[in-house]
Order: C-alpha cells, then sequence, then structure tokens
C-alpha cells in the first residue's frame, strides 16, 4: 500500500517534522504468526540473483483456466490477495503471490531493494511460472506498487513471457506528476535520517472503506510498519520511473482506478493514462464509488468481476470503460 505520508499538502513540512517527533527507531525483526493470525507459505520462489521470496498459492476450483503473477503494494504481503481470490479462484483462476524484496517475510524485510531488482525480479518470477504453465494464460497482476512495477515490465524492450497485465491503482505519483516541493523535502528527509522510521500517525488516509479488510492488514504479522525514510525515498522513485513508462506501455492491460483513491491523485493517474500510446491494446477502468484498494472495498463486486472477465477474455460487462472517458474528460 502506498504510504500515505507525503499524500497531502501540508505534509511536506510533516515530513520534516517527523525526523524529530514522527520517527521511531524499531527493529524490523523476523515476522512470526499468531494463532489468530497463521503465515501460509505455499512455496518459494529462488531466483537468479540469489533471492529466495516465499509465496502464497491461491488454487484454482475445478478446471485450471488462468495463472496469475499477483505483485502486492507497498508494505503489503503475500496476503493481500485473500479477498479478490474469493473472486478469481472460484473462475478457474491461480494466483502465486508472493513476498517481494524488501516485503512480507524476505531477507531484506524492511529495506529497500532498489527499482531494477523489484523488476527484474518479478520478470524471473513470471518466467518461472510461464516454464511451469506452458500452455496456460498467463497474467501479471499488480496493486498499488506493484502496478507500478507491471508498468515498467510492460514499457521494457523485453517484457516478460505473459499475455497480460491487470494494473489496480498503479502507483504513478512520482516524477512530473509529483509536486517538486514534495521530492525536495523527501530528498533532504533521505539524505538526513535515510534510517528513520516513519509512524504516519498524524495521517488520515482512507484506503478503503472496508473497515475489516483494514483491520487484517495492520494485524498480518507480515505487514511493513513504520517504513524508513530511505525506503519511502525508493518508492517515490519508483512512482516517478512508472509515471514516466507509460508513454512506452504497449502491453495488453487492463488498468483500474477509483473514484474515491486518496493515496493516487487524479491527476497523476489521468497523466498516466493519457500518455499511453492510443494504439496501445489497453483498456481503462474507472469506478466511481471504489477507493484505492477497489479489490478489497466493499463495492469490490464490480472491479473484481472485471478482473476476472478480463483475465478469461471474457470482456468487460461494467460501464467502467465508459466511465473512463468520463474521468479522462473532467480533467480537461
Amino acid at each position: 500500500m502506498i504510504a500515505a505520508i507525503i499524500r497531502k499538502p501540508k505534509l511536506a513540512v510533516l515530513l520534516l517534522l517527523a525526523l524529530v517527533g514522527g520517527c521511531v527507531p524499531i527493529p524490523f525483526g523476523i515476522p512470526k504468526a499468531r494463532p489468530d493470525f497463521p503465515i501460509v507459505t505455499s512455496g518459494f520462489f529462488h531466483l537468479p540473483d540469489g533471492a529466495t521470496l516465499p509465496y502464497r498459492y491461491y488454487p484454482p476450483q475445478g478446471k485450471l483456466r488462468a495463472v496469475v503473477l499477483a505483485l502486492h503494494g507497498y508494505t503489503d504481503s503475500r496476503d493481500g490477495w485473500v479477498i479478490l481470490a474469493k473472486t478469481l479462484n472460484p473462475r478457474g483462476i491461480a494466483i502465486y503471490a508472493p513476498d517481494q524484496s524488501s516485503f512480507g517475510a524476505t531477507a531484506n524485510r524492511g529495506f529497500w531493494p532498489g527499482t531494477d531488482r523489484l523488476v527484474d525480479e518479478a520478470r524471473d518470477m513470471a518466467v518461472s511460472l510461464r516454464a511451469r504453465y506452458p500452455a496456460q494464460k498467463l497474467f501479471i497482476m499488480g496493486e498499488s506498487m506493484g502496478g507500478a512495477i507491471g508498468i515498467l515490465l510492460g514499457a521494457d524492450k523485453t517484457p516478460p513471457p505473459v499475455d497480460g497485465y491487470v494494473l489496480s491503482a498503479p502507483a504513478v505519483w512520482g516524477g512530473e506528476a509529483l509536486n517538486p516541493a514534495y521530492r525536495a523535502v523527501l530528498g533532504i528527509a533521505d539524505e538526513v535520517a535515510p534510517g528513520k522510521r516513519l509512524t504516519g500517525q498524524a495521517v488520515h488516509i482512507t484506503a478503503s472503506d472496508n473497515r475489516a479488510a483494514l483491520i487484517a492488514f495492520g494485524e498480518d504479522p507480515l505487514t511493513i510498519h513504520a517504513p524508513r525514510l530511505d525506503n519511502l525515498a525508493g518508492l517515490v522513485r519508483l512512482m516517478g520511473q512508472a509515471q514516466a513508462a507509460c508513454a512506452d506501455f504497449r502491453q495488453k492491460a487492463l488498468f483500474l482506478y477509483g473514484g474515491h483513491d486518496e493515496l493516487i491523485p487524479a491527476e497523476a493517474m489521468r497523466r498516466c493514462w493519457n500518455a499511453i500510446p492510443a494504439d496501445a491494446p489497453v483498456t481503462l477502468a474507472f469506478y466511481p464509488p471504489d477507493y484505492h484498494l477497489l479489490p478489497r472495498d466493499k463495492e469490490r463486486a464490480v472491479p473484481d468481476g472485471d478482473i476476472a472477465d478480463y483475465i478469461l477474455g471474457e470482456g468487460l460487462n461494467s460501464a467502467a470503460p465508459s466511465l473512463a472517458t468520463v474521468f479522462l474528460g473532467d480533467g480537461d
């Protein structure tokens, strides 16, 4: 999930104040399961760079119809797909959800690995799944930060061997779409105290209207709490790279965005969507009632159904593509 710390104008000042009063020297430690919250590990991706990334497998019900590599959002983990799996699995869609480097229960938990490593490891995992399922539909699905990684993969000159992408509220609030003052403040903070950790307690952002899902996210032992400043700075750089890559994205993809997203500003998403080449096989979908975590919202039935339909090649039965046209027009 995108850190809310840099989302609102006054927070540029709060970020610097955080160096004194909002940062905590808490060690990350190793996640520990609890009786009420087990850690589910289905297997591991052993990658060429030496990383071993645990994953959670959400198995299909009935005949396997498609496979998805699911890339979670910032501070999230393999558990971020529990709710969406309840829609996809019954329709024959299998989900492989890894903890990406720096998150979940990975060896470098809490320490930013760099954009290149995140992208390269996602590509390697996709290659691994393609080898395992040579004849099945294979999609990369990313939420927020994971969506930004998906954009960078799809915009690459040698994209991974997948059939398409599903990018939910991709994190594109960076580069030219981010206020220069925010970038400057975060850059100073990164130089002054890169290891400090931000609690974000003074920030009130609604990532979803599903309170139960937010509570589960907060109580999950795999969730990263109080990220380091240099970690947050790395995220902003990734978002900037993803924003710039929208102009080179030409893969088959479904982009989703909610009308109540308080983490990725509408103007940033419009900039990305408008930059996508007109001839790219991309479907844009806008959901007015939804928040940042569309697949977990109370109103998730429509976007979750659209995701399943898109992966299975059945087309979108909702009005979301038409609403996306209206959304883009509202920015004129």
